[in-house]
């Protein structure tokens, strides 16, 4: 299969997901949750498959061991202080060099791991789906990525705001919130702002002081054990 092919069959595989869950969440007014679970899993199990069928060698699932864990020590480091976050910063360098399948496993399994410690819940889902995006979107378009530093720029700074509304929406559908609707995400989200503001702020500012440096550490273990995904971006 050309690969040019294999690319746009990622992306209309994860735009029909992405249909569903909103479909999931429309029809099922009885039960907003359960369908927001049971579609967010779907997606999830979609994104786990595309690794496995991608090229996995020992040498790839101890680098991504490593990288969750370094993902996930950092996030932890920093639960105290309200969305600083450098999780997200390892997410997308990682996806960068590595591909998207392999930003896509970091972010889910970031998610996974350090909630083994700060806690388990509905939410954990929601947040491995949406790191999870937010490393394999990375991964899709690191080629723009590596030669324009304001776009990579903009995008962490846009996904700390994405992933803040992504997680309102979660606790309005999900009865988090007593009310309902668009104007409890509207209400939700403004109350985040300042939240998701700090969020996109440090992603910005960790991409542009440290990103440069991680791209090279993380080309140079790519280069010695041959861990380029062969599905990269654009």
């Amino acid at each position: 299969m050309p690969m040019e092919e294999k690319v746009n069959r990622k992306i209309y595989l994860f735009i029909v997901s992405f249909i569903l869950i909103v479909i999931a969440v429309i029809v099922s007014a009885k039960s907003m949750a359960a369908a927001l679970i049971l579609a967010v899993t779907g997606v999830l199990i979609i994104g786990f498959s595309m690794f496995e069928r991608s090229k996995v060698t020992a040498e790839r699932m101890v680098l991504l061991s490593i990288i969750t864990a370094v993902s996930s020590a950092g996030r932890m480091l920093f639960a105290a202080v309200p969305s600083i976050n450098p999780s997200s910063f390892i997410v997308i360098m990682s996806a960068m060099v590595f591909g998207p399948s392999f930003g896509f496993m970091t972010g889910a399994l970031t998610a996974l791991v350090s909630n083994m410690i700060l806690g388990h819940g509905p939410w954990t889902l929601w947040q491995m789906l949406l790191w999870g995006l937010m490393g394999f979107l990375a991964g899709m378009f690191s080629k723009s990525f590596e030669k324009h530093i304001w776009i990579r720029l903009a995008y962490g700074f846009i996904w700390g705001f994405i992933f803040g509304w992504g997680m309102n929406l979660f606790y309005v559908v999900s009865g988090y919130i007593t009310e309902t609707g668009f104007k409890a995400f509207l209400i939700a989200s403004a109350a985040s702002f300042v939240f998701d503001l700090m969020h996109a702020i440090g992603n910005l500012l960790l991409i542009l002081l440290l990103g440069n440096r991680f791209i090279k550490i993380f080309n140079r273990t790519a280069l010695k054990y041959g861990l380029k995904d062969p599905q990269g971006g654009s």
